[in-house]
């Protein structure tokens, strides 16, 4: 049984020779062909004695001739394949040594950017090492140095312009003292820092939290700022921001709904600062509603239309009914100009309810409430207090304030990355009635209730690298009972209403999140006793 084996094996590997034979090299055919010849008598000779029947020999032939079919289509279709090819035996080391380097650089590169793209999805190397959460909270702030230098016209009017949050702090002039004045004439220059840090957190659902931090004194509503100087001691830090906000955008990408809950960022659209400070914050419920009408990027939304209304407590009072508040709304639209130009328009109404003092009735304080927690300056202020003591004294507005306001900006992309920004914003406060401030205070007061500015900036939108730059200019005209002074500018004419004057600047970028601003505001007095006050500024800023 083994021997036949083994004979059957032999057998089947000479015949496939011989049928591979048609694909050989032409002087070998004939030795083939012998070969072929041998094996078929010595199969015939092995069945006449009786080692193998006539149906095992022909199996075994058959079987052999499958096999060599099959391995001869296998090396034909390969050498069709590699039809053309060269072939080197040899490669020289400094051949090979080129081409390993022309091929590995690339290849090195692509993989190196596939498998760090692969390790920042997947966070290789830090596996459970931070909590879920942590991805979904995003850290960001600013620091800020200034240099400033506060300078008084040499004909300013002395001892005229009070101080109000002293003496209402203090309870009167009299007790307030040296402190009742404003300085008018004592030039000041000092460094300035400012620190905000903050964060957000995605919650899901489009829900998330924005909570930050803030430098700065807690009772200065428009201000962050920190005098360097303190004898070293440490800034105070309060809170600036904590709101719970809804900001979904629905699935087709064209319209938006934002909801705000807390302390949170000015929701209202503005050019500059005629009506709110920039550092203003504003506490309570603002919602705002979005339609993209253009349709300029299909993965953005942007505002076409838009509209939002907010209710903002300034102050809750237990043992009354009448708290006071900013309702307010505002209907805008922005309308693009081509890829990068853009044309915005706003119109906003403001109503402050309750903020009119209340004169006290004799000897009593029930309406102290009704002074301002705040002040800067300019608007027309009389004494609530009633009694006898001629040194107390708490004032408080005449007036009603009902804002309205509106803005337009032309923003221009005239030379590539170069934008040329047009701004011009007016605000009328028909709250004001002479008669009513009269019945309070038993004077005529003209309504001095107007306001408006012009700007013009040329340059980078925004400062993201190394010399990046903005050139910009103002002139405003604020006049003393136009907006509530507590929320004005706080820079221009060092704060409030009844000023009018310029603004220039220029901003420099240093890096991605440094850039550098020079500032110089000049204002006068509209129709109070004469003051001057010329302000520079130098600012260097960092964020992240």
């Amino acid at each position: 049984m083994l021997k036949r084996t083994l004979l059957r094996t032999c057998v089947s590997a000479i015949l496939a020779a011989a049928v591979i034979s048609s694909t050989a090299r032409a002087d070998e055919a004939q030795s083939l062909e012998e070969l072929r010849n041998t094996v078929i008598n010595l199969l015939q000779g092995l069945v006449k004695k009786g080692v193998l029947t006539q149906e095992q020999a022909e199996a075994m032939v058959a079987d052999a001739q499958a096999k060599a079919e099959a391995q001869a289509k296998t090396k034909a279709a390969q050498e069709e394949a590699e039809k053309g090819a060269v072939r080197v035996t040899h490669v020289p080391e400094i051949v090979r040594k080129q081409i390993e380097d022309e091929v590995r650089g690339p290849l090195r590169q692509d993989v190196t950017n596939d498998v760090v793209a692969k390790a920042k999805e997947e966070q290789w190397g830090v596996p459970g090492a931070l909590p879920d959460w942590i991805k979904n909270v995003k850290l960001y702030g600013d620091v800020r140095f200034r240099a400033e230098g506060d300078l008084y016209a040499s004909d300013n009017a002395q001892n005229v312009y009070l101080n109000f949050n002293n003496v209402n702090s203090k309870g009167g002039i009299g007790k307030a003292g040296t402190s009742a004045l404003l300085n008018v004439s004592e030039d000041r220059y000092r460094g300035v820092g400012r620190l905000r840090l903050g964060l957000t957190a995605d919650l899901g659902n489009a829900f998330k939290v924005d909570a930050r931090i803030a430098s700065g004194n807690a009772a200065t509503i428009g201000s962050t700022n920190q005098t360097l100087g303190n004898y070293d001691a440490r800034w105070s830090i309060n809170v600036d921001k904590a709101a719970v906000i809804w900001d979904p955008i629905f699935s087709n990408k064209r319209q938006e709904f934002d909801l705000r809950l807390g302390r949170f960022d000015n929701p209202f659209m503005t050019n500059n600062e005629l009506v709110w400070d920039t550092d203003v914050t504003f506490e309570g419920l603002s919602a705002t509603y979005a339609v993209d009408l253009f349709n300029r990027d299909p993965n953005k939304m942007e505002r076409g239309v838009f509209l939002t209304a907010g209710a903002f407590p300034l102050q809750e009072v237990e043992l009354s009914t009448k708290d006071k508040w900013i309702i307010g709304g505002q209907l805008g639209t922005i309308i693009p100009l081509g890829t990068q130009s853009s044309l915005r328009f706003s119109a906003a109404y403001y109503n402050f309810t309750h903020v009119t003092g209340v004169q006290n009735s004799p000897d009593s304080t029930l309406q102290d409430f009704t002074a301002p927690a705040f002040v800067q300056k300019g608007n027309t202020l009389y004494d609530i207090r009633n009694d006898n003591d001629t040194s107390t004294n708490l004032f408080a507005l005449a007036g009603k304030y009902r804002l309205v306001n509106a803005n337009l900006m032309l923003d221009l992309a005239a030379f590539g990355s170069t934008h040329v920004m047009i701004g011009s914003e007016y605000v009328k406060n028909i709250g004001w009635k002479s008669s009513e401030v009269f019945a309070l205070t038993g004077q005529n007061i003209d309504a001095r209730v107007k306001g408006y500015e012009a700007s013009l900036s040329v340059g980078q939108p925004s400062l993201k690298k190394l010399m990046d730059w903005r050139a910009f200019a103002l002139y405003r005209y604020l006049q003393r009972d136009a907006v509530i002074d507590a929320f004005a500018d706080s820079d221009f004419h060092l704060g409030g209403t009844d000023a009018k004057g310029y603004q220039i600047g220029f901003d420099l970028g240093l890096s991605r999140g440094a850039w550098m601003r020079l500032r110089y505001l000049s204002a006068n007095e509209i129709d109070g006793p004469p003051l001057g006050i010329d302000v520079w500024i130098l600012d260097l800023n960092g964020s992240f």
